[in-house]
């Protein structure tokens, strides 16, 4: 497994004492004939008929190493990561390759749902992503974040995004976080990618994303 396989973009704030569980409440949404629909965040979006779709198995299991990888030996980092993903649920997640394709590095799109229903300070998604620099700082791997935190309308929701990269020894990783809240939730679409040339169909897809009010 490569180090860019497992790259995985962890939100990360606790929330503590909730019964229902996330996936219970928001569901995990509805794949069929490439259009993915969840009712709870009145979202859809139409998936290109190249990329590939990862299974809730392949999801877990990289957000497993994601977690490993970023909190190394940091026992109280791990364990707040872990928490943050018993309050989250993983939307959707595509990829522009098969996993294990032999190229330097597989563009993604993962979107993700958060709970923050116990956490009044956080109003909107630059709030949020306050918090997701703040761990990923603490955690072992350099993150670095070349530019201010801004805002995007996608359809009818404003999204604040917090640009990112990570030199993994062998490629540069650019991620771009963007984080809107809905209801009792964040909603972030997290795109990652290292050569300029994906980020065009990336943003494009993002683009294609609905959020009817």
């Amino acid at each position: 497994m490569t180090k860019s396989f497992v790259i995985i973009l962890t939100t990360t704030l606790v929330l503590i004492g909730c019964a229902k569980q996330p996936e219970e409440e928001v569901g995990y949404g509805v794949l069929e004939n490439g259009h993915y629909t969840n009712s709870y965040f009145n979202m859809s979006v139409q998936v290109p008929k190249t990329w590939f779709v990862q299974s809730k198995a392949a999801q877990k299991e990289l957000t497993e190493a994601g977690t490993s990888l970023l909190a190394g030996k940091n026992d109280n980092l791990k364990a707040i990561l872990e928490e943050s993903d018993k309050q989250s649920v993983t939307l959707l997640s595509l990829f522009k390759y098969e996993q294990g394709a032999p190229v330097p590095f597989n563009p993604s799109i993962i979107a993700v749902a958060e709970r923050v229903k116990h956490l009044p300070g956080v109003k909107r998604g630059s709030d949020y992503l306050y918090h997701v620099k703040q761990h990923l700082n603490s955690g072992q791997l350099n993150y670095q974040f070349p530019a201010d935190i801004y805002n995007v309308n996608i359809s009818a929701l404003s999204f604040d995004v917090m640009p990112a990269q990570i030199d993994t020894g062998f490629t540069m990783v650019r991620q771009e976080y963007y984080a809107a809240r809905v209801k009792d939730y964040v909603i972030s679409v997290i795109l990652s990618y290292s050569d300029d040339t994906d980020v065009a169909e990336l943003k494009e897809i993002v683009d294609n994303f609905r959020f009817n009010e």
